[in-house]
């Protein structure tokens, strides 16, 4: 992990061991099981800041993918799992103490940990969050601003698929012709 750390020094590697994983890994299965409206809007509005201010291009990853986690877990349509939930919860949570490990007010580095928490929960729910962007996308593309499902999502998907599997048979088979 680097970091721009300004004028002064330029960047600073950091090497995440097991034990601070585990750490936070502690903290999450603890602090995941409820979080609040308030906590949510703390972040969004942490998140705010921390896109103006933050001109390192880690963090500002981070950040953008704790806002796809808050976007998937307050999206009525999207069902999400008891864990994933949890995950994403105790994320939020430790993103709004203040008492976390690193303030967050020490320039360069004080969001260090809230960074390792996200990229934590990330390697968790990366499979379940690319689902609810292509989710997303494929709601944009067919909702026409109506309700639109899971069920709806999985339907499309699989219409997709077949249409892929058919275009596929049709390309083998004009090649083997000759066309």
């Amino acid at each position: 992990m680097t970091f721009n750390l300004g004028e002064t020094m330029k960047s600073i590697s950091i090497n995440i061991d097991e034990q601070v994983k585990d750490h936070f890994e502690q903290f999450i299965q603890k602090h995941g099981t409820h979080i609040d409206a308030n906590d949510i809007h703390k972040a969004q509005e942490k998140i705010k800041t921390i896109h103006g201010d933050s001109k390192d291009t880690y963090v500002l990853h981070q950040i953008t993918s704790l806002e796809s986690m808050i976007n998937m877990i307050e999206d009525d349509s999207w069902q999400t799992d008891d864990d994933t939930k949890q995950q994403i919860n105790a994320t939020i949570r430790y993103f709004v103490d203040d008492s976390d490990v690193i303030p967050d007010h020490i320039p360069g580095i004080g969001y260090v940990d809230d960074c390792i928490v996200i990229d934590n929960t990330m390697d968790a729910i990366e499979n379940t969050l690319l689902e609810y962007m292509d989710f997303c996308r494929t709601r944009m593309v067919y909702a026409n601003n109506e309700k639109f499902t899971m069920d709806d999502w999985n339907k499309i998907k699989d219409q997709e698929a077949t249409s892929r599997a058919r275009n596929r048979r049709y390309r083998k088979a004009r090649k083997s012709r000759g066309w």
